[in-house]
């Protein structure tokens, strides 16, 4: 089952199972992905991540309830996993800009509706990837726990306060990376982002203090972007997800993807850089 089907799929178990806890083994069941690959996959090519589109169809629905249903509005708080009127009433107004009593007598509410999966890259933007093994490697820099909205840039610049740029070198043979991995399904999608480069001299790394990541032999999709950072980089992502995995029946194997950057002004539109993601065939 191709990607696109898996997560439709595990979208109507979502849709499902609003008023409960989700099962995260059903969704790796239903998928094939851990549940935090999910998440970060989900927040990829929606856009929301995961408990974002949770707590939205949550209010939703919950405002359709008090609107066609008799049920007291502490009873729908509940049953949307509020523990008080209040707590509920603040969440509900946070998005609707309507208190839960002005939708019971009526008002217009917000709606935010279910997300649907599909392939819908068209001709004109194709990019390029080709399918390579990579030989084992080790990275080196500074790893931080991070956001998709955290400031990158803080953990690069704790790296270069460390080892300036003309440095990297000497370590090794100057290719720069941004290493993600070991993603958490919380309320931020955090995971721990890796500023660095390769590294052929780990003595001299390990004195400097810095952070080591060994990888294993790899075969990866490598995607070819054009264009300011980041702005490619989710448009590369995007692409691969949508349309790559269901084409060409490869899938994501949850071990760390590289950012690979080039030379020059990353903010200009002729910029280039690499996607490296890891895979296996379906």
């Amino acid at each position: 089952m191709d990607i696109m089907k898996s997560f439709n799929l595990a979208i109507d178990y979502i849709e499902d199972n609003l008023t409960d806890e989700l099962d995260e083994k059903e969704i790796t069941r239903i998928t094939g992905y851990s549940f935090p690959m999910f998440s970060r996959i989900f927040s990829i090519i929606s856009g929301y991540s995961l408990s974002e589109y949770i707590r939205l169809r949550k209010m939703t629905n919950a405002a359709n309830d008090l609107k066609n249903s008799d049920k007291r509005i502490i009873d729908i708080a509940i049953k949307y996993g509020y523990n008080s009127q209040d707590s509920f009433a603040l969440a509900f107004k946070n998005f609707h800009k309507l208190t839960p009593g002005q939708v019971k007598r009526g008002q217009k509410y917000q709606y935010f509706p279910r997300i649907y999966f599909s392939i819908s890259v068209q001709g004109g933007n194709q990019m390029d990837i080709k399918i390579e093994k990579k030989k084992a490697f080790k990275v080196a820099g500074i790893k931080s726990d991070v956001t998709k909205s955290s400031n990158f840039p803080k953990v690069w610049d704790r790296l270069l306060e460390k080892l300036p740029r003309e440095k990297f070198e000497e370590l090794g043979n100057g290719q720069i990376f941004g290493v993600g991995y070991d993603y958490i399904m919380d309320e931020e999608d955090s995971f721990i982002y890796l500023a660095g480069f390769d590294l052929t001299d780990e003595v001299k790394a390990e004195e400097l203090g810095l952070d080591i990541l060994s990888i294993p032999e790899k075969e990866y999709a490598i995607v070819s972007l054009e264009g300011p950072i980041p702005k490619c980089i989710h448009e590369g992502w995007k692409y691969i997800i949508s349309y790559f995995f269901p084409k060409e029946g490869y899938r994501h194997d949850e071990s760390p993807d590289f950012e690979v950057y080039g030379d020059g002004d990353p903010n200009s539109e002729d910029y280039k850089m690499e996607l490296w993601v890891p895979i296996v065939k379906e």
